[in-house]
């Protein structure tokens, strides 16, 4: 079995998840009463970023100070050890946590080492004889200690390495592959952290001197060796707090991000592309209705009373298209200002991972494992840059189809305005006609009880039946000439609107 030399190897296991709201110290409480410091494994809930941070850790040989002999195989098994623990934990945290939020875990195996010894190849000669029909420049590489441990925990991908610096002390960070069966997500969920001893052991680390001492430490009195091992532990941890807590908030980020693409980002996106579909099929129905008016060369001319059924039916057909058209006019700008919303949100998320790479100088090796040279921080931010790019893009879409939905629905108005205006018109014209009519009526009726007078009255005390017939004659030509003229008119009228 391959063993190496790693100091301080200690396992972490990291939660995170948005509680629900008013749930925090609830949360903190139930950890803190049903999960003490058992079975060799520490849990240390808090809140961070509005999420609840559990980290779970545990020594890979507790009883050992210092340097200690690993092998990768130990590391695997410590590796399910607090992964099978990290589970007992997150099956009860259902409750707590927030509707439609889920639990994102990372998994941390920190050490520190002399010449970056999990990058160290070994000669194995099962390993050999299993892959010798792969190429030889192959070998060394696929030899290494990382590369073995990724191997012996069945990952599917190969490992990427990043080197980071905290100061004076550089590391490398070693991401496995996805397990088999695992999920598609890109980012690594399992890590490996390895510092630089040769820098801790320096005493330049913190600008030209070490650790000091305080003067009622008990080391003040110990010997020169065990003083200078107490400050290389000292120096170790500060070291290794300072970069785990700037991978908490790298693993922060990226947790937020996921919550916000699983729940709110998912439902905008599909609220947009539906609001979008139903843009498009409203400006075919407004477009198929204008064609009803759409002159046609040699069509007969509808009836009167069939017109009169058509115009009633497309007057309600344009008011439902119109209130249609003006709610999807308002969806548009809400959906657009919800966008806005969550492209600040990714904007944010961006710098912050951005900010996290800068701060550990985090880049990517290409010459020992793989021609992969993405960063952890690359990773997240090349996800959230993409995400804000397809928000962006959903914008412009929902902009432009609100432009066009204005256009159509400014055109649906003025006809609508038009016609009001020709209905308008024709009863004026209407009104007009039907004064005249009572006018004829009236006229008629004066001129007939003027010649009823006239007859009994003016004219002739003992008339003739020849003198009656001739003034009821006349009488009935002033009574019936003006309802004649009237009659003539509306025939006219009605017949040239025919």
């Amino acid at each position: 079995m391959r063993t190496f030399t790693l100091y301080g190897p200690k396992v972490y296991s990291i939660v995170l998840f948005m509680p629900g709201k008013g749930k925090e110290k609830q949360v903190l409480e139930f950890l803190r009463t049903n999960y003490p410091n058992t079975q060799g494994i520490k849990c240390d809930p808090s809140m961070k970023e509005e999420m609840v941070l559990i980290e779970l850790s545990m020594d890979v040989k507790p009883d050992a100070k210092g340097s200690v002999e690993v092998s990768p195989d130990l590391v695997k098994i410590k590796f399910e050890e607090i992964t099978a623990y990290r589970r007992s934990i997150t099956e009860k945290l259902h409750p707590y946590i927030d509707k439609g939020g889920s639990t994102h875990h990372y998994n941390l195996f920190v050490c520190a080492s002399n010449e970056k010894v999990w990058l160290r190849t070994y000669s194995d000669i099962s390993f050999l004889y299993k892959d010798k029909e792969r190429l030889e420049d192959d070998l060394d590489l696929l030899q290494s200690n990382i590369s073995y441990l990724n191997r012996i925990m069945n990952r599917t991908e190969d490992i990427m390495v990043n080197s980071l610096q905290h100061g004076k002390v550089s590391s490398s960070l070693y991401a496995l592959g996805r397990p088999q069966g695992g999920t598609k997500d890109i980012f690594p969920h399992d890590m490996v952290l390895e510092l630089n001893m040769s820098d801790i052991r320096s005493l330049g680390t913190y600008g030209g001197s070490p650790v000091q001492i305080s003067t009622n430490s008990p080391y003040e009195r110990e010997d020169q060796n065990e003083r200078t091992l107490y400050q290389i532990r000292q120096t170790y941890l500060i070291n290794l707090m300072a970069v785990r807590s700037r991978l908490i908030d790298l693993f922060i980020i990226r947790s937020r991000f996921k919550d916000l693409e699983r729940m709110e980002l998912k439902n905008i996106f599909s609220q947009g592309k539906d609001l979008k579909d139903q843009i498009f099929q409203l400006q075919n129905s407004i477009h198929n209705h204008m064609q009803i008016y759409t002159p046609t060369v040699g069509a007969k001319k509808k009836k009167k009373k069939e017109r009169g059924f058509l115009e009633r039916e497309s007057f309600e057909t344009e008011k439902e298209l119109l209130t249609r058209a003006s709610i999807r006019f308002s969806l548009v700008s809400e959906v657009e200002h919800q966008i806005m919303g969550y492209s600040s949100k990714m904007q944010d998320l961006y710098q912050g991972a951005a900010e996290v790479s800068s701060s550990l100088s985090l880049k990517g090796q290409t010459a020992s494992i793989e021609d992969i040279s993405q960063t952890v921080g690359g990773i997240t931010q090349k996800s959230i840059g993409t995400t804000r790019r397809d928000l962006n893009i959903l914008l412009d879409e929902l902009s432009h189809s609100r432009d066009i939905l204005s256009s159509t629905i400014e055109v649906l108005r003025t006809f609508i305005d038009t016609r009001q205006r020709e209905v308008s018109e024709e009863m004026s014209r209407l009104m007009n006609v039907l004064f005249l009519v009572f006018a004829c009526i009236g006229l008629a009726d004066a001129l007939g009880n003027f010649v009823i007078l006239a007859i009994e009255y003016i004219f002739f005390d003992d008339p003739t039946v020849n003198e009656v017939l001739q003034w009821s004659s006349f009488g009935l030509m002033l009574t019936l000439l003006p309802l004649l003229i009237g009659v003539i008119f509306l025939v006219l009228f009605f017949t040239k609107r025919k």
